[in-house]
């Protein structure tokens, strides 16, 4: 997927001969993350790049502190044949009003200010037509503070999950890279979704996190029954990097199979949108037919 000259970073591996038998292969959307900053007019590049790679939906990631209306947006991403799946919400100093966004954080104004921020971060999302929200757990954190950042994390997203559900939106909570208390096992997210028990939540599977923080494979299958996105990205387990994916040490057909083995079928969301403009046109064919037909479009 480099351009002429270039050294390829990625192995064209074949499917495990197992995984066929086990599981049947399974037809999933492909889309692609989209930037929209006031800074940087990159939303037409994107959308561009995204239908030449074949997407049919897109995660939009929006500078939160300078919103464009939500109507035009749409309006320009639908007239471009792709679907509005997904919104990232705000995290860290990425925030609409508050002074940094965390729902599990042990201070109550700032929790509070957070949860008030993602709410009017649903809004919007609802606006723009989203069906997801995807939502950090949390930032970097101590170690000690995990049980009271837990029942924080708890409280906040069962809200956030009360007021998404009847406008028809539903909360995804993302894994983290290491660091994050909950947040980078996503067995711990899962608890808390588990406990939560709402139809308005549930688990996005970021490939790039899982990578750093444990085993891919065992990250995905700790959120079964609860996957309802994903964010996909590639690197070589240290730093997060959002590389294409097949230029990290992620075994992506390996990958594939275990979304057919916890029978997921959302979409496959592709979050490394800087560098496939770092890349694009020269696409290689290679790669595109490889990508292609591990998504199976």
């Amino acid at each position: 997927m480099a351009s002429a000259g270039a050294v390829r970073h990625y192995e064209v591996r074949p499917l495990h001969p197992t995984s066929s038998e086990s599981s049947p292969r399974t037809h999933r959307q492909f889309g692609c993350m989209v930037v929209h900053s006031p800074a940087a007019a990159v939303i037409d590049a994107d959308l561009k790049l995204a239908s030449e790679l074949g997407a049919s939906c897109v995660e939009v990631l929006p500078r939160w502190n300078a919103l464009p209306p939500a109507d035009e947006l749409r309006s320009k991403i639908e007239s471009s044949g792709l679907e509005i799946w997904s919104v990232h919400g705000p995290w860290g100093r990425r925030s609409i009003c508050s002074e940094r966004v965390d729902l599990a954080d042990t201070n109550p104004r700032l929790r509070q200010e957070s949860l008030e921020d993602l709410l009017r971060a649903s809004d919007w999302a609802v606006a723009l037509g989203a069906k997801v929200l995807v939502v950090h757990p949390g930032g970097l954190s101590e170690a000690e503070d995990f049980q009271a950042r837990f029942d924080h994390l708890r409280d906040s997203l069962g809200r956030m999950a009360s007021a998404a559900w009847p406008m028809g939106l539903r909360i995804g909570v993302e894994n983290m890279p290491k660091g994050v208390y909950p947040g980078s096992r996503m067995e711990d997210l899962a608890k808390i979704v588990r406990e939560i028990d709402h139809p308005g939540l549930g688990l996005v599977l970021d490939t790039g996190h899982a990578r750093i923080s444990a085993a891919v494979v065992a990250e995905t299958v700790a959120a079964e029954g609860w996957l309802i996105s994903t964010h996909v990205h590639d690197n070589e387990g240290r730093a997060d990097s959002h590389k294409p994916p097949g230029e990290g040490s992620i075994d992506w057909p390996e990958w594939f199979a275990t979304l057919d083995r916890i029978r997921y079928s959302g979409p496959i969301m592709l979050e490394c949108i800087r560098a496939l403009r770092e890349r694009n046109p020269a696409f290689s064919p290679e790669w595109l037919h490889w990508w292609r037909d591990l998504v199976i479009l």
